[in-house]
């Protein structure tokens, strides 16, 4: 259990109420936790819905990994706005579908990297070739000008996050888990700043060369492609 508190608070009424509130518990230690086995698979459910909803996942970093930022400018760049690759070409260039979006989230032992996009029934096949498309792209010609981007981006999220005492204190108690102190907004900023193209460009590598898959799909899917034939797209 971790308690941080941020804002006008009195830290020594903080650590009093806390001592009332959980100074009964004992301390269990650490125990034994199976590690995570990273499989990749599919999974469709077919449902009469306007929208077909997609879901393409790739294994990612643990949150103590060096890649891990990198692993973060790449998503951000591949899909993290409305300026990133498939935002910009599978729905305001193709209009293929409504939403889309990268993601990375991070864990103790692995990651998992995620791109979501909604669309209909009839452009469900097009679209995932497309994605596979920019993905392959992307580990080819992301560009200097994308990764600084998707860097400034990101600092911009973790400065405005600092903004209300919620969000620092939900920073702090995350720091704290995991690396045992606080970074300061410097270090991570500088962090994110040392991420290169060359990094970017070897991490989307290795997604298109062979990384695990899991695909899933729900709605009217009936037609939507398989996961075996995204995988030799990607591989092609």
């Amino acid at each position: 259990m971790i308690l941080a508190a941020a804002g006008a608070v009195d830290h020594d009424a903080v650590v009093r109420g806390a001592e009332r509130a959980f100074g009964h518990l004992a301390p269990l230690g650490p125990r034994p936790v199976q590690a995570a086995t990273w499989k990749g698979g599919q999974r469709r459910e077919v449902k009469d819905l306007e929208q077909v909803h997609f879901a393409l996942a790739f294994e990612a970093p643990s949150v103590r990994h060096d890649d891990f930022h990198t692993a973060q400018v790449y998503t951000t760049a591949l899909g993290g706005g409305m300026s990133s690759r498939l935002f910009q070409k599978i729905r305001e260039e193709r209009g293929l579908c409504y939403s889309i979006y990268a993601q990375a989230g991070a864990y103790d032992d692995t990651g998992m990297l995620t791109i979501y996009a909604g669309t209909s029934a009839s452009e469900i096949g097009e679209l995932c070739g497309l994605t596979i498309d920019e993905m392959k792209r992307a580990a080819e010609d992301m560009t200097e000008a994308e990764i600084a981007r998707a860097r400034a981006q990101m600092k911009a999220g973790l400065l405005m996050g600092l903004e209300s005492p919620s969000g620092r204190a939900e920073r702090m108690a995350r720091h704290v888990a995991i690396w045992g102190k606080v970074q300061s907004a410097e270090e991570s900023a500088a962090e994110i700043e040392a991420v290169t193209r060359r990094e970017v460009l070897r991490f989307a590598g290795g997604l298109v060369d062979g990384a695990m898959t899991a695909l899933a799909l729900y709605g009217p899917v009936r037609k939507a492609p398989s996961l075996t034939r995204l995988r030799e797209r990607l591989a092609a």
